[in-house]
């Protein structure tokens, strides 16, 4: 696969090397002003016999895309395309489930998950239309073609953007291509994709300053330069390579821009400094972390604090809720009740073995919030230090602590409070023993864990049933 051209960069730096060996797909990133879309026709001009431009803005999107799309459509209802016209059809049908696409006396006609009454494509939907164009348009590039993309998540519903594409990508494996986006969930959701961080662009010299980021993930300021599509905020722990929260949570809220901070404490102090600064930048922002061993009274005053909490104690034990396993049950036509009774029962039997150990987590939780509280208490010399300290232990009473804790938790034992145990319950190798990925027909919890993903990137009744399951976990 050739190597893309880019423009030299006008601060003298060199390119990676990296950029110089066979890579297939390129995400430019930059804020307003900075020359981004400038950059993206200095591509085509210096890939010139390989460069094949699609634009939902300049393809006629949405005012006049009807005969955009009906000419690409005539052209694969020619009986020499008909390969291509099939690849479109899986394509369409994949990312919207239940409709169907056929060439009907030469001309293109859908029908919904109904059956009844095939329309024309200039009844579609404004996201459909765009969907059908980005489709029909990658699949008829010549081979080997450098894609240069404008604005791929333009009219698409959040949920539809990451399926669309994969699948085009996936099609058109013999092509190269390059992502002109403000997208800032669609640029650091895709850890595969060479991103370009276009800086700033000079007119007196028609050059740009720009920089390679290789990691799959957005440092901190060109975040926030992208900041410009004005979506919500959502600031996660985790990170974009290796933690579930963002593949998660951006499919879950895909009204916000979701940035994956690491720590819980990050997640909070960045909320708290986006809200302190909202006057001046506008932008909605929340944090969410996971609940842990947190009181009843720290989840509330952190809710009021825009953090949003689960009602579990971890990621993890989202998806070992009754909403979502019953739901992801159904699916994949498995029994409901009887893999959530499966499932409940090796939680219900882990959490009664241990008990004790995680009454006493909780407690040592609680012990060392109120010793950091009462510590801060001003002291006018050391030995009134050493005093504090000393009598700590009588107000903190950390045997009573325990045994109120452990006396709770027996009693959700006893009665059988599944979604109590879910809320309190802090042990990761237990989503593994629950069993929850071979009742549901996975072969390990890591694919049960992309599967539940994976169906909420659809644009199906099935995606926002499980997406409304999840989020009833924050209400």
């Amino acid at each position: 696969m050739k190597a893309i051209n880019l423009p030299p960069d006008s601060s003298g730096n060199p390119l990676p090397s990296r950029v110089r060996r066979p890579s297939r797909l390129y995400t430019l990133l930059g804020g307003n002003g900075s020359g981004k879309s400038l950059f993206m026709h200095e591509i085509a001009k210096l890939n010139k016999a390989d460069a094949y431009t699609v634009s939902a803005v300049t393809g006629g999107m949405p005012a006049t895309v009807t005969g955009s799309l009906s000419n690409l459509m005539a052209v694969l209802s020619l009986e020499e395309e008909k390969v291509r016209f099939n690849f479109l059809k899986t394509t369409w049908e994949e990312t919207f489930p239940g409709n169907k696409i056929d060439i009907i006396n030469g001309k293109a006609r859908i029908r919904n998950r109904s059956g009844k009454d095939s329309i024309g494509i200039r009844n579609l939907s404004r996201g459909e239309k765009a969907a059908l164009y980005y489709l029909a348009a990658t699949i008829l590039a010549p081979e080997e073609a450098l894609i240069l993309v404008d604005s791929p998540t333009l009219f698409l519903h959040p949920t539809a953007v990451g399926i669309l594409w994969d699948r085009i990508e996936r099609i058109r494996s013999d092509c190269r291509f390059v992502y002109d986006t403000y997208d800032a969930n669609f640029a650091s959701g895709q850890a595969r994709r060479t991103a370009i961080w276009i800086k700033d662009y000079s007119a007196s010299d028609h050059s740009w300053r720009y920089q390679i980021i290789s990691d799959g993930e957005l440092p901190d300021d060109v975040f926030l330069q992208m900041m410009g599509s004005r979506r919500p905020i959502l600031f996660t722990e985790g990170d974009v390579s290796h933690s579930i929260d963002m593949r998660l949570y951006s499919v879950v809220f895909p009204e916000f821009t979701v940035k994956p901070l690491g720590s819980c404490d990050k997640v909070i102090e960045s909320t708290r400094t986006m809200q302190s600064l909202k006057s001046m930048h506008r932008i909605e922002s929340y944090g969410l972390v996971d609940r842990d061993r947190r009181s009843d009274q720290e989840v509330e005053y952190l809710r009021a604090k825009n953090i949003l909490v689960p009602e579990v104690a971890e990621i993890e034990n989202i998806f070992l809720s009754p909403g979502v396993v019953q739901t992801m049950a159904e699916i994949r036509g498995r029994n409901p009740k009887k893999v959530l009774k499966s499932v409940r029962q090796e939680v219900m039997h882990k959490f009664e073995e241990m008990l004790e150990n995680q009454a006493l987590q909780h407690t040592r939780h609680r012990m060392k919030r109120d010793v950091e509280r009462k510590i801060d208490a001003r002291f006018t010399c050391i030995t009134a230090l050493e005093l504090h300290i000393k009598s700590l232990i009588k107000k903190l009473k950390p045997r009573e602590t325990y045994d109120h804790i452990l006396a709770e938790f027996r009693k959700m034992a006893r009665g059988g409070d599944y979604e109590g145990v879910l809320r309190v319950f802090n042990h990761k190798p237990m989503f593994t023993s629950s069993g929850v990925a071979k009742s549901l027909g996975f072969s390990n919890i890591d694919d049960y864990v992309t599967g539940v993903i994976a169906t909420m990137k659809h644009h199906d009744d099935d995606a926002e049933r499980l997406r409304q399951e999840i989020r009833k976990l924050f209400s």
